[in-house]
């Protein structure tokens, strides 16, 4: 009984002698980081600071690699960002933050590159723009709208490209031009939308 009792122990022992906090300062001598460190590598918490001494992020690593939610702060200490790793990948869900609190955007990793759909705010918490990306790029509909929340253009991107029908409107919200895009480029008629609503069609050049 006493053997097995001490083996765990011993286990536990070498465990917390191997694992050594760390700590990394700047040249005035405050604290840069601190966190953990076993056979060379970062594990564990780990704690970033501003050479003021205010916090700028919080971050989790398994063998030196990104591993878990993170944090990361301001000059102010207000939290501007949210993310989630797993093997030094970035992963799930994100959100990012103006100084002010306000989300400037949010929405999912796969692989460490944009998937899925995607909101961005302005800095009054309107929404920005909006639409789903696949590996990284822009890929169906999208919207995007003026600081006072109207619609400002809309259509699709295939392969991070323009494509089809795209729509554009003015600050008060009326349609003004609509055409098309062909991989990323102006094709075929372009019309502008006069105010009673009748098509005029108008040189790609002048759009």
């Amino acid at each position: 009984m006493l053997r097995r009792l001490i083996f765990p122990f011993l286990l536990c022992m070498c465990h917390t002698l191997c694992a050594q906090i760390t700590e990394d300062r700047y040249d005035n001598g405050k604290l840069r980081a601190v966190g953990r460190m076993e056979n060379g590598l970062k594990v564990g918490e780990w704690k970033y600071y501003y050479p003021d001494g205010t916090k700028n992020a919080v971050e989790f690593y398994q063998k030196d690699q990104l591993h878990g939610s993170c944090y990361y702060y301001s000059f102010a200490g207000n939290l501007i960002g949210y993310e989630n790793w797993k093997n030094g990948i970035q992963v799930d869900s994100a959100k990012y933050f103006y100084d002010n609190g306000i989300v400037e955007k949010e929405g999912v990793f796969q692989a460490g590159s944009y998937q899925g759909e995607w909101v961005f705010y302005y800095e009054n918490g309107k929404v920005k723009r909006k639409g789903t990306y696949q590996k990284g790029l822009p890929n169906g509909t999208w919207l995007f709208y003026y600081e006072n929340g109207n619609i400002k253009q809309e259509g699709k991107f295939l392969n991070g490209m323009e494509e089809d029908e795209w729509k554009f409107y003015n600050e008060q919200g009326r349609l003004e031009y609509i055409g098309s895009y062909e991989s990323g480029q102006r094709i075929g008629e372009w019309f502008y939308i006069t105010k009673k609503g009748k098509k005029k069609p108008i040189s790609i050049d002048d759009n």
